[in-house]
């Protein structure tokens, strides 16, 4: 992505608190356009040193420090919860002009604590990147998560327009094609079907009695992209899915019937109707593919 194009101001202190995964891909992101300055904060020392030894910061903490006076902009790559704590105890270095943005997966009634929380002239930009991949920690961190990746904006009521252009600006400067906006409601009804469903089915296809020791020698592609996400972080997801429950149920519900549908047709033999079932699913697919990759 061109930097310049992009219209992302690298010039600028960027902290990021939590430097897992995702935080850690911010980095690695972050330092690839050239940000002036990058903080990070994360009480896993190792992983905050590996990060300065290679580059992809400059300045480490392992708790809220005074150095976050620094940052034009803050990133939280944590739990809600974890967030909202972090800036209760820490709100002091928060100055005004300060932007602050998220990764949280649920948004349900999280601004709102959080706006309870901020200092005079602080603003959050609540916002969502559909990128990650296997695996959790900052070992498993790289800034090509971002690459044609969606970026989910819901922003606050009050937020200035021009801290929602700079986090897009960031988005797409990092490499991600396609940024939207849309209320907290929105957010968590489509991401109950589009993320936390399928983590539900991925861990429920390797946790069937059907897996034991000989399934290794009869994976193909289908199975290993079908888990793929299985290899998840379980107590961030286990929030993530409780925080969103009623949604996702919703979904389960929906794919169950979908599924016992398959069923009867398959018990049945009914063969023109598992036919369109099937037609109907990869003109589906086809469409979804062709305007992901047209944008």
């Amino acid at each position: 992505m061109d930097k310049e194009a992009s219209g992302f101001n690298t010039k600028q202190t960027v902290a990021i608190v939590g430097l897992g995964l995702i935080g850690g891909s911010y980095a690695r992101g972050l330092r690839r356009l050239g940000v002036d300055h990058i903080i990070a904060v994360d009480p896993d020392e190792k992983a905050l040193q590996q990060a300065k030894q290679e580059g992809m910061v400059d300045d480490i903490y392992t708790a809220g420090t005074e150095a976050l006076k620094q940052a034009d902009l803050v990133i939280f790559c944590t739990a809600a919860d974890v967030m909202i704590r972090f800036l209760a105890e820490n709100k002091a270095f928060f100055t005004p002009g300060t932007i602050l943005t998220d990764v949280a997966g649920i948004k349900g009634d999280t601004a709102t604590a959080i706006a309870a929380l901020l200092p005079e002239g602080v603003d959050f930009v609540p916002g969502h990147p559909m990128a990650g991949r296997e695996g959790r920690g900052y070992a498993m961190a790289s800034a090509d998560i971002f690459n044609g990746a969606n970026y989910i904006l819901v922003p606050m009521e009050g937020n200035d327009e021009e801290h929602i252009l700079a986090v897009k600006n960031m988005a797409r400067a990092l490499g991600c094609s396609h940024v939207v906006r849309v209320t907290p409601e929105d957010h968590d009804r489509f991401i109950a079907y589009t993320s936390s469903l399928p983590h539900v089915l991925a861990t429920a296809l390797v946790n069937s009695e059907s897996m034991n020791t000989l399934t290794k020698y009869f994976v193909a592609g289908s199975f290993r992209d079908g888990t793929r996400v299985a290899d998840i972080n379980a107590p961030l997801w286990t929030k993530l899915f409780l925080s969103n429950k009623d949604n996702l149920l919703y979904e389960i519900d929906r794919f169950s019937a979908a599924l016992q549908s398959f069923s009867t047709m398959l018990a049945e033999e009914d063969t023109k109707g598992m036919t369109r079932f099937l037609q109907q699913a990869a003109m589906r697919r086809r469409e979804l593919v062709h305007e992901t990759h047209s944008r």
